[in-house]
């Protein structure tokens, strides 16, 4: 008799942990609704949650799913799909926006592609099915174990496996228009963009990223299993969320400025290989137009604190500890390839080593320091005309 008690005594746990849930995800739905009718700050408002709640709402199922095989094993398979999919095309979307960029109609609706635009298409598409066939190979076993040699992960965990997929197979695909294309297309497609605002003011631009960090930091925090396998306080431990001394916030921000002055010598030197080899570099003057809202005093205290801490919650918080400095350091790099050349990527590969360093041997708040200051005091030498 005791056993359909206990079973009884789990749905109802079950039942309990996903009322706050299913509470939450209607009011945003609601919120999201509201927000998209009514446009102006509010739409922008919400939609700024599309950057990172479908993250954490995966995260939500994983763990949900990892109580034990139940529905939300399948909720979890269809919604990482879902975000795979709405990944690919985006690729697709700013591949095909490249090629047709500057292009007249044809006879149809859309221009017309010559035969090697095509064939460049075809090897956009064949990209990313490839990346989605290599993230598939995760969920056999034998390769979650192979993994497990250099990765810190649970191979048996259905927590660690969905993180696993999803950051190989979004990573792979975010790069594949870099590769494919030869050029980052948020730079290619600089002036489309800026057409394509909004007409948001930069300093609307700014409030877009502070918009940004909000959903961030409660994202990230779901992300690592509140309110299922831990409460606040372990959440923000398992997240490195911690307050710095004094020592720390000084150190943090040394390191910032070092960081900033290597970069500009580590930079001289990517560009005279990558000029050496005849490789393309990062356009800096699209760079520059597309981010020109930022470029000033305010812009670099936003973009300091909003880049800074929400990337660092994303990456190093949420996932090093689990996915290992290398692994998380080269999604972090591919999340940026669709605005920056591989010299630029090469650096912010080298940023988020230093970074990721850190958060091993002091906390995510010191990391989030150092990359904060590293981004402010970068604006502002641009702003200003020094360096690159």
């Amino acid at each position: 008799m005791a056993e359909p008690g206990g079973v009884r005594a789990e749905e109802q746990r079950q039942a309990i942990n996903l009322l706050p849930f299913g509470v939450g995800l209607g009011l945003f739905v609601l919120l999201f609704a509201v927000g998209s009718a009514i446009g102006g700050e509010p739409g922008q408002i919400m939609a700024a949650s599309v950057n990172t709640l479908p993250f954490a709402m995966l995260a939500v199922l994983a763990y949900l799913g990892g109580e034990r095989p139940n529905w939300a094993w399948v909720a979890t398979a269809l919604w990482l799909m879902l975000m795979i999919g709405g990944v690919s095309l985006i690729a697709l979307g700013l591949s095909l926006n490249v090629l047709t960029s500057g292009l007249s109609p044809g006879a149809g609706a859309l221009p017309m592609l010559a035969p090697a635009d095509l064939a460049r298409l075809g090897l956009v598409v064949l990209g990313i099915t490839g990346s989605i066939a290599i993230g598939a190979l995760f969920i056999l076993p034998g390769m979650r174990r192979l993994v497990a040699r250099i990765v810190p992960i649970n191979p048996a965990s259905f927590v660690h496996t969905v993180a696993l997929i999803a950051v190989a197979t979004i990573g792979l695909i975010a790069i594949v228009p870099l590769v494919v294309l030869g050029a980052p297309p948020f730079l290619t497609l600089v002036d489309d963009l800026a057409a394509q605002a909004g007409g948001r003011d930069p300093a609307g631009l700014l409030r877009d990223q502070v918009y940004s960090l909000i959903w961030t930091i409660p994202a990230a925090i779901l992300a690592v299993g509140f309110g299922i396998t831990r409460d606040l306080r372990g959440a923000l431990a398992r997240l490195g969320l911690t307050r710095p001394t004094l020592r720390q916030a000084l150190l943090g921000l040394g390191l910032a400025l070092l960081l900033a002055g290597a970069v500009q010598v580590i930079g001289t030197g990517i560009e005279w290989l990558w000029g050496l080899m005849g490789w393309p570099v990062t356009d800096e003057e699209a760079f520059d137009q597309l981010f020109a809202f930022a470029m000033n005093p305010a812009g670099a205290v936003v973009i300091g604190i909003s880049a800074g801490l929400g990337e660092e919650l994303a990456v190093r918080g949420v996932l090093q500890p689990r996915l290992g400095l290398l692994l998380s350091n080269l999604f972090f790099m591919s999340l940026h390839a669709f605005q920056y050349n591989w010299d630029a990527l090469l650096v912010v590969f080298l940023v988020g080593v230093v970074c990721g360093v850190v958060r091993q041997r002091s906390s995510t708040s010191v990391a989030a320091i150092v990359h904060g200051g590293y981004n402010f005091t970068l604006i502002m030498l641009a702003a200003l005309g020094v360096g690159g």
